[in-house]
């Protein structure tokens, strides 16, 4: 079962979910490696933008007595190499990385022959979840969140270890895309800040930090994510404002008549659409999306502030042009926060040098813009295409499922500007198919435009002083053929 990467078969793209599978091996402890390409009934591999690493998983069909036959039988830490492509000839390979973290379902189907999946994930997953970041960053100039979050990374997460694995395997004609990507590909945060974390996983500190972490746009709602083109720590605004890797996905009722439809031929039908979540109007009141009230709190000052926030009147990036419809009360929702906003420039604070901390006014606009971003989410099945990432943005268009009336066949609604959130892309043995779950403010008032200042109102209550591409490139080679 020994196999050598053999390299990519460059035939051209004959069909929509047409793909090409250069290695699927399982490298055991002992640096042997076998080729799974036989056993495997499917392959999905998985993306989330709320999620810090990849995930695979391998459904296998044995009646080798795989497991069995390794020297140490499969007990964790074992890699998963796999490189494949949508069969484009100008589509780059995708090459990853996995380490073997369970087997999953395994059951005996017939004589000789039994089933089971093989759980993987990205090889720097296993490298933070048993390490304890004690330590203070920032001491004593300051350091932006996001150069805190590059250190982490570097220290905890893309270790000598990793980078040794990814020789390994380069050594051995197997290649990973993540030897390129080492950097944190970020958006940098604006301030200085200094914090001391006692104690916690280094995801667990990173989570801490995108809460702190503030940015040029309005909301500064950070995630931290992998995807096949590496890690990324990035602002919710700054995604959304990204021109669309692809622009010219359609989707079609199945009843529609028409004769630009053939089912089939065109890799950018959309061939299954779904609604998640539409309209929710007691979660968008209740969360925060229309108004809400901070309560933000001095101790060392003795003093607090009432800071009212109303949607209406905020300017955020947004995918398309309609404000989400509705209303609420202030109180809708109270956040309650401590606070030394405005120490670093209070005289009476000089000797402790303080340098700018958590924004937690930002905490009311990051709740609301998370739900209108997300006021819609669907879940799209497209033929497989290896280009695809979460936090990519695509263009949709639907076609309206009820009327066919001249002029009203595309559903205004629902078509345009998409954010991918979450993606899996999933290979059987004849064909491959990339689901994905996006999200778009859809809404049905037109947005008026505001400018980008603060929309909240500070209410004092001491005499203290308050402070207030579109890539069509990327559509190219013979999926370019619609």
């Amino acid at each position: 079962m020994d196999a050598k990467a053999t390299g990519l078969n460059t035939m051209s793209y004959r069909f929509p979910g047409d793909f090409t599978l250069a290695n699927l091996d399982y490298v055991n402890r002992d640096g042997e490696v076998f080729a799974l390409n036989m056993m495997y009934t499917e392959i999905n591999v998985h993306q989330c933008l709320y999620e810090p690493f990849m995930k695979i998983e391998i459904a296998i069909n044995d009646s080798a007595g795989f497991i069995n036959e390794q020297p140490q039988s499969v007990v964790g830490g074992e890699v998963i190499y796999l490189a494949f492509k949508t069969s484009d000839s100008e589509m780059e390979v995708i090459r990853l990385a996995f380490l073997v973290n369970s087997i999953l379902s395994r059951r005996r189907t017939d004589i000789g022959r039994e089933q089971y999946i093989i759980e993987g994930y990205s090889a720097e997953h296993f490298m933070s979840i048993d390490k304890k970041i004690s330590r203070a960053y920032g001491y004593p100039s300051g350091l932006k969140i996001s150069e805190i979050v590059q250190s982490i990374h570097d220290e905890f997460i893309n270790t000598e270890v990793i980078r040794n694995i990814y020789r390994f395997l380069s050594q051995n004609e197997r290649k990973v895309n993540k030897e390129n990507y080492s950097v944190v590909r970020n958006d940098l945060t604006t301030g200085l800040h200094r914090c001391t974390l006692p104690n916690v996983n280094p995801i667990q500190a990173i989570r801490y930090l995108q809460k702190s972490a503030v940015g040029s746009d309005t909301a500064s709602l950070y995630y931290y994510y992998e995807n096949f083109k590496g890690f990324h720590f990035k602002s919710l605004e700054q995604l959304v404002i990204e021109e669309p890797v692809f622009d010219e996905y359609e989707y079609y009722p199945s009843a529609f008549n028409t004769d630009s439809y053939e089912s089939g031929r065109n890799a950018f039908f959309i061939k299954e659409m779904e609604r998640v979540k539409d309209v929710d109007m007691t979660a968008n009141m209740t969360a925060g999306l229309y108004a809400s009230t901070m309560i933000e709190i001095d101790p060392l000052r003795k003093d607090f502030n009432r800071i009212e926030f109303n949607y209406e009147n905020e300017s955020f990036e947004t995918l398309n042009k309609l404000k989400v419809p509705g209303g609420a009360k202030k109180d809708a929702m109270i956040h309650m926060k401590t606070s030394r906003r405005g120490h670093d420039t209070d005289s009476f604070f000089s000797s402790e040098s303080p340098k700018s901390s958590r924004d937690v006014l930002k905490d009311q606009k990051r709740a609301s813009y998370f739900r209108q971003i997300t006021n819609n989410v669907i879940r799209l099945t497209l033929y497989g295409n290896s280009d695809i990432n979460v936090g990519d943005t695509i263009q949709c268009v639907f076609h309206n499922a009820t009327s066919y009336e001249a002029g009203k066949e595309e559903d205004k609604y629902t078509s345009g500007k998409y954010l991918i959130t979450d993606a899996r892309h999933k290979i059987s043995k004849t064909d491959y198919l990339t689901i994905i779950e996006c999200v778009k403010d859809t809404g049905t008032k037109e947005r008026q435009m505001h400018s980008t200042r603060s929309n909240t109102t500070t209410t004092p209550t001491t005499s203290t002083p308050s402070v207030a591409k579109k890539k069509t490139n990327a559509s190219r080679g013979a999926m370019q053929v619609r």
